[in-house]
């Protein structure tokens, strides 16, 4: 799995893939940060963190949708799935190093509440919530676009499809769905990803939250191993 992970931190860090990512999030961030924490000296930065979600859905597609697409496009995964190495390892090595990548601007955008800890009090306890509700949030929505980029052999539309998933999944956040039975209006509720997010966003660590995208990630993770296990059988 070390293998594959490091391949991939090579093609996401040779290609603008991995710049540009952490570039546009830094920029909407620091955007958001110059307007509502330096200019009306607001010590809190829940407002990015309650903005960027949104900017997820077109971003998190640019991390996922060359995992499996392009490799099937180029026949390069061929390679990879006659190679004595367990599928398993193939698919979490992507998923890692995506993971990473996202890692990565979680951790710079740190930079925020230091800066403003030289100026005001910084809710520390409220910072560190919203940063780990945000990488597991991350993490469960990179987990739906390998599974999506696994379905297909074009990349362009696996981002598309991804695209069209998550803004599903994030309007259903925003709405109260009532349709009359109870097993309905749990999955909904299940599929409106981000309403786990708003505990976190207020400051709130609560298991069930912490599970809720835990397990949507190993869901999909699993999905796509499956997905991969049968085309290598056939």
């Amino acid at each position: 799995m070390n293998a594959i992970i490091k391949k991939e931190l090579r093609v996401y860090f040779n290609t603008p893939i991995a710049w540009v990512f952490i570039a546009v999030l830094m920029c909407v961030s620091g955007l958001f940060f110059t307007m509502f924490n330096l200019f009306i000296g607001n010590s809190s930065v829940r407002v990015i963190f309650g903005v960027l979600p949104f900017v997820f859905v077109i971003m998190i597609p640019l991390l996922t949708m060359r995992l499996f697409a392009e490799e099937r496009s180029l026949k390069t995964d061929q390679l990879l799935l006659t190679a004595p190495i367990n599928v398993s390892a193939i698919v979490w090595g992507k998923f890692v190093a995506a993971v990473v990548v996202f890692g990565i601007a979680v951790v710079l955008m740190m930079i925020y509440p230091i800066i403003l800890s030289f100026y005001s009090e910084v809710a520390w306890g409220s910072v560190m919530t919203n940063n780990i509700g945000f990488f597991l949030l991350g993490a469960a929505l990179i987990s739906i676009g390998i599974f999506i980029s696994s379905l297909t052999e074009n990349q362009f539309t696996a981002g598309i499809i991804t695209i069209a998933v998550l803004l599903v999944m994030f309007l259903l956040s925003g709405i109260s769905v009532s349709s009359g039975y109870e097993s309905i209006d749990k999955v909904m509720s299940y599929i409106g990803i981000l309403k786990a997010f708003d505990r976190f966003y207020i400051g709130i660590i609560n298991l069930v939250d912490v599970l809720y995208y835990l397990s949507i990630t190993l869901i999909f993770v699993l999905l796509t191993v499956f997905r991969i296990e049968r085309r290598r059988v056939k």
